[in-house]
């Protein structure tokens, strides 16, 4: 029984050095800047008590890493010469790894600013959520991972079947990008696709020593394709054993794996938010779900959880979080709740969060004596909300799977636009839904006369052919605009309030949010009308 082939993700920061310097003094940012440190046989090639470069800004060419820094200066006597603070740029690292070891469950550094991830079984990445399936989506995978790094690093992310041709496909990329070299359907040569793809890079990627790599040149062999080309006998002749492995690896063989590291004991949850909210009523709402779910999973059942970490997805920005660590821990997710509810009111938003994620860690197996002295004021909402939920997953049983009871919470009563001022939560949250949007827009047809609506498209039952639609007469009676430019995804849109010939009130509205061609005086618009209660 053939194995499924690995799938290895490589976060790539070049210059890591540089970008933290850059950061941290931006008057640097149009200078020639070389970083050097004492050699070290970890990070330099040549064996010196001498100061050696260990970064140099792009503007700085023909400078390697472990080249002796007088040699450096003379060629760049202008270049603004620091000391590498390594262990400074190292937290930086460790921080970002630290975050993709929560989502993902192997992840292993290679040197500062690469680390190679084996993404092979997880079909969807949203913080600290991890779900394991056959089916991969790249392209959000690639979109979560790389925004757990500051902008200011300019990260590059390769996904392959294998770490060297990741490590290529993140090295070929450009900042902030993702580059992906996989088989696209069951049955697609893996070597072959990896093989064409590593064929034209240069030689002197490989993960091997100098000496040979300059050895390798000498004999007329460039590239990857060079490589491959020539017999391993003939190779192990004249560079030695070490050859086999570089050898495979021009010829799209990487049998190199990630290891898994320790398994972690923390409770990951995550929600989708319906639209981007800078409501903290919104993010509270995602939490007290989160929360539900959480404390209903047979990990937490009989312990008391103490730290919950918070992450958001913020809209055109870096992931934002929040470590909250509770003086008493919680063993329900009402009082779990309650405690963070308390703390989240002195925080301010820092813009519209998109999704919510949550771990959960630190547990005991009792909340204390002193702690249960007290009488829980909503142990009775609790029992009631367990109710609910029996009564809806049977309903659920009835209904395909589908939820039936959902309570609405309101976010902002008056806010311009109907669908965001409340939001459903579903009663029971363990449903894949738990948080749903309200009076959302229903497309309808729209006859207009000189941009303004005569009739409309009502939906109607006939015994004869079922659903059909009728158009019927309208005048309207009342008319307003709405242009929110500020918001994540700027909207603009005219509302009409329609009186029929029966005299009933339908409120439609026209999206002006893109650009619209000019139409003939009649017309019919399908996508661009809308109905809607305001």
């Amino acid at each position: 029984m053939n194995s499924e082939p690995k799938k290895i993700a490589c976060l790539l920061i070049t210059h890591l050095g540089i970008k933290d310097e850059i950061r941290r003094h931006p008057e640097l940012a149009d200078r020639d800047l070389i970083l050097y440190t004492q050699s070290d046989s970890r990070v330099s090639r040549i064996s010196s008590v001498r100061p050696v470069v260990f970064d140099v800004s792009k503007s700085v060419n023909d400078v390697p890493v472990g080249m002796p820094l007088a040699v450096a200066t003379r060629r760049y006597p202008d270049s603004v010469v620091i000391q590498a603070n390594v262990s400074s740029y190292g937290k930086v690292f460790a921080e970002i790894v630290s975050k993709l070891e929560k989502i993902v469950p192997a992840v292993q550094v290679e040197g500062l600013g690469k680390a190679y991830m084996d993404i092979t079984r997880i079909s969807r990445i949203s913080h600290t959520k991890m779900i394991n399936s056959a089916g991969v989506n790249d392209a959000e995978i690639s979109s979560r991972i790389l925004r757990y790094v500051p902008n200011y690093l300019q990260p590059r992310l390769g996904i392959a079947h294998g770490k060297f041709p990741s490590y290529l496909a993140a090295a070929s990329t450009n900042s902030g990008g993702a580059t992906r070299v996989v088989a696209q359907k069951n049955g697609d040569d893996i070597t072959r696709i990896t093989s064409d793809f590593v064929s034209s890079f240069s030689i002197d990627h490989l993960p091997i020593e100098w000496k040979i790599i300059a050895a390798l040149h000498r004999f007329g062999i460039h590239n990857m394709s060079d490589l491959a080309s020539y017999d391993l006998g003939i190779l192990q002749a004249r560079f030695g054993a070490k050859i086999s492995r570089v050898w495979q690896l021009a010829k799209g063989i990487d049998i190199d794996r990630v290891p898994i590291g320790k398994k972690r004991d923390d409770v990951y949850e995550y929600i989708s938010l319906p639209f981007a909210s800078s409501s903290k009523e919104v993010l509270l709402t995602a939490i007290d779900s989160i929360l539900h779910k959480a404390y209903r999973r047979p990990e937490l059942k009989g312990r008391y959880a103490s730290e919950f970490l918070l992450e958001c997805s913020i809209f055109n920005a870096p992931v934002w979080s929040k470590n909250i660590v509770l003086k008493e821990p919680a063993g329900t997710s009402s009082r779990a709740s309650f405690s963070i509810r308390s703390i989240f009111s002195a925080w301010d938003l820092p813009g519209p969060i998109e999704d919510v994620a949550m771990s959960i860690s630190r547990f005991s197996g009792e909340s204390g004596i002193q702690l249960r002295a007290f009488t829980d004021s909503r142990e009775d909402s609790q029992t009631i909300s367990e109710m609910f939920v029996r009564i809806d997953r049977q309903m659920q049983s009835k209904m395909n799977g589908i939820n039936s009871l959902y309570r609405i919470v309101e976010i902002d009563s008056v806010h311009p636009l109907p669908e965001m001022r409340a939001v459903k939560v579903a009663v029971d949250s363990s449903s894949s839904s738990s948080v749903l949007p309200t009076n959302m827009p229903e497309e309808i047809k729209v006859f207009e006369s000189n941009g303004i609506p005569v009739s409309i498209a009502v939906p109607s039952r006939n015994k004869a052919i079922g659903m059909t639609s009728i158009p019927t007469s309208v005048r309207p009676v009342d008319m307003w605009k709405i242009d929110l430019w500020w918001m994540p995804v700027p909207v603009k849109r005219v509302y009409y309030v329609l009186q029929t010939d029966a005299l009933s009130l339908i409120t439609v509205f026209k999206d002006l949010s893109e650009d619209i061609c000019e139409s003939s005086p009649v017309n019919v618009s399908g996508s661009r009308w809308y109905r809607q209660n305001y």
